[in-house]
């Protein structure tokens, strides 16, 4: 499960990796992941193969490796999609999508395990790459954006919704989903129903920071995205939870804070939320 921590960590690795790379050869194995951005895979491979990528940006958890010729390769990894680093000889596994390979050796593999992969990806005009990819031009990001605490109240009292709906709403916040709201309120000591509109002061401050000390803690658990050991993820393959992770995932367990039993509560249709009833106000 990606969302802006692991993805901000993936967007350092491939400015390392592959940042001033021409690319050889792209091999898609599964059509439909280019569709959003191209009528089929032959226009896609004749769109990526022979550019060179000039720059490695991020918005949200979208990707946007800028080519040369004033071009764009957008990779939305969806919620389970994940990029490896390989030998340019190395053979696709099974749940690989795509894989591209570099003149100067070594290459990408792009995978999605789930049964109906929802990573994207596609070239478009770099001028037009946010809109092609479907980012709001006026959500914010809570890492890229950085604004002030008084802008941050601005926002949260214009927006006027119950905080953790408001926080996973890609129209207004891009980059932030189940886990990581839940982990923000909760270091915030906020309720997932309090009202953005009606913080006080000193409950925009304890969110702004918050937010921004929950990525940053984030980003520093997920390691490597490209190396052959994953990120750290919320849920691992044997189905424990993340150890920097404090109340997602951990229902029935005691609160880090007051150790009272976090509980797990239904918001909306395949909407929850991890939360303590005993300090979040």
């Amino acid at each position: 499960m990606l969302e802006l921590p692991e993805v901000e960590v993936l967007r350092k690795e491939l400015e390392k990796e592959v940042v001033g790379k021409k690319v050889k050869e792209v091999t898609v194995q599964t059509p439909a992941i280019v569709r959003p951005f191209h009528r089929n895979r032959p226009e896609f491979v004749k769109a990526l193969e022979e550019r060179k990528i000039e720059a490695a940006r991020r918005r949200g958890r979208t990707l946007f490796l800028d080519l040369d010729a004033d071009l764009t390769w957008v990779i939305d990894p969806g919620e389970n999609g994940s990029l490896h680093r390989e030998t340019a000889k190395q053979a696709a596994a099974d749940d690989t999508h795509l894989v591209v390979s570099f003149t100067i050796g070594g290459a990408l593999h792009v995978s999605d395990a789930s049964d109906e992969p929802d990573v994207h990806t596609g070239v478009v005009a770099t001028a037009s790459a946010l809109e092609a990819a479907g980012i709001p031009p006026d959500a914010l990001d809570p890492l890229d954006d950085n604004p002030t605490w008084m802008e941050f109240a601005r926002f949260l009292h214009e927006a006027d919704r119950p905080l953790k709906l408001l926080l996973i709403d890609q129209s207004l916040i891009v980059g932030l989903g189940p886990v990581y709201s839940d982990e923000i309120l909760w270091e915030a000591g906020l309720r997932h129903d309090h009202p953005s509109a009606k913080l006080s002061s000193q409950e925009v401050r304890r969110l702004y920071r918050a937010m921004q000390e929950v990525i940053v803690a984030a980003m520093k658990a997920a390691g490597s995205s490209l190396d052959e050991h994953e990120a750290e993820s919320a849920i691992d393959d044997d189905g424990e939870v993340a150890e920097h992770l404090k109340v997602y995932g951990r229902a029935g367990l005691p609160c880090p804070r007051c150790r009272r039993p976090i509980t797990r509560t239904r918001i909306k249709k395949g909407i929850y939320t991890f939360h303590c009833a005993q300090c979040m106000i």
